[in-house]
């Protein structure tokens, strides 16, 4: 039962992280009613390919790891794509997390000390601090997740609490002029729901176990599900769109979230509780994603032996991020809006193909539901590459 509660909460804490910092921030031009409808449909999609890529380890060992089933099923081209797409989501999303929980350590210990302290010194103490862990391996990481997300939940629900009485129902019915907002928000929901990359990992870890595991990542993905709309019921229902809009355009970003609950609430233990929140929300998903690409390189280099050696694999893991993070502290921003990109082939596409070579080789057939939401995944999958493009063009507004 432990590694089960660990399991869910390593899912979780995964999900809930900057993405849930950023949520308010996309919907304050869609609406509680419309961002409620693209979060729903995003979790129930992200959960269902979730179970799909856990229905492959039926026909296989619970040790294999991704690379090992995309040369088994997909070959040797479908495995350099997905080894692409891996590498460049899990390095972009670790490097992302060094280098907002760098700037968070760098704000402290300046109150702290009383001295000025360099962005490249707190990226690499926040490394080195708190990637350690992962040297240690799932079970010390599980319990790690267990006492942060704790901390998390507390001070968030702390924040919750006291803009929950306060909300106006009228700000809740805020309706976009154009269906362009609602569209813009799809790729970042989505990122926001990157629980995906863990799986191998807790495949691994529940040794196979296909019902433990599927109850994990349907409890570990509500919960985030659940507590998203509470956030954005919270957020919305204190601000008026156009004043949030106004604070945002003026400050981009976190900054932008934190003034606009200021403007609600000037407390300083919601100030407080909100930049405790947003440190454990940072260092349960840097974890989680770090964990995941530990454990894929090591299956990656496995007949290497200059990777499979654990130390090279932890090198290996966080020397590229902590040098994008210390050469380009501000360019990696951009990047991350491209993170739905390789997070489509590897959440929806893989899942789907893999599980279809399985089930051929099992001499199994598809059922006509699986067939039915293997098109509905793909018709996604192409929105969102569609939406990334009119982004990059700048004919649909990038958050």
């Amino acid at each position: 039962m432990q590694k089960i509660i660990g399991s869910i909460l390593i899912v979780a804490g995964t999900t809930i992280g900057a993405g849930m910092l950023a949520m308010p921030i996309i919907s304050a031009n869609v609406g509680f009613s419309f961002i409620s409808l693209v979060l729903i449909c995003i979790w129930f999609t992200m959960f269902y390919t979730a179970t799909l890529l856990v229905d492959v380890y039926k026909y296989n060992s619970y040790n294999d790891g991704l690379n090992t089933l995309t040369l088994k099923y997909l070959g040797k081209p479908g495995a350099v794509i997905t080894a692409f797409c891996m590498l460049i989501l899990m390095y972009a999303l670790v490097s992302a997390y060094i280098t907002g929980g760098g700037e968070i350590l760098r704000t402290n210990l300046e109150l702290w000390l009383g001295e000025k302290v360099s962005p490249q010194l707190s990226a690499v103490l926040f490394s080195f601090l708190f990637g350690g862990i992962i040297a240690f391996g799932t079970h010390l990481v599980d319990i790690s997740t267990k006492i942060v997300f704790t901390i998390k939940l507390l001070f968030l629900c702390i924040v919750i609490g006291l803009l929950l009485p306060t909300i106006e129902i009228a700000y809740l019915k805020y309706l976009p002029n154009n269906s362009i907002p609602v569209l813009a928000s799809i790729p970042v929901v989505f990122t926001g729901f990157g629980f995906s990359v863990v799986i191998p990992s807790l495949v691994k870890y529940l040794k196979g176990n296909i019902k433990q595991l599927k109850l994990v990542f349907f409890i570990g993905s509500a919960l985030p599900l659940l507590l998203y709309l509470i956030w954005e019921l919270t957020i919305l229902g204190n601000i008026e769109s156009t004043i949030f809009n106004t604070m945002l355009t003026e400050n981009a970003g976190l900054e932008g979230l934190l003034k606009a609950i200021r403007a609600v609430h000037d407390s300083k233990i919601i100030k407080i509780s909100f930049t405790i929140f947003a440190a454990a929300a940072l260092l349960t998903s840097f974890w989680g994603v770090s964990l995941a690409l530990f454990d894929y390189i090591k299956d990656l280099g496995k007949n290497k032996a200059y990777i499979k050696n654990h130390f090279s694999t932890l090198l290996l893991t966080f020397i590229p991020p902590l040098l994008f993070a210390l050469f380009y502290p501000d360019g990696f921003v951009i990047a991350l809006g491209y993170a739905s990109i390789p997070l489509v082939i590897l959440a929806l596409v893989l899942p789907m193909l893999i599980l279809q070579k399985a089930q051929k080789q099992a001499g199994e057939k598809q059922s006509v539901f699986q067939k039915s939401t293997s098109l509905f995944f793909w018709l996604l999958s192409i929105l969102i590459f569609f939406l990334q493009g009119l982004m990059v063009s700048g004919i649909v507004p990038s958050y």
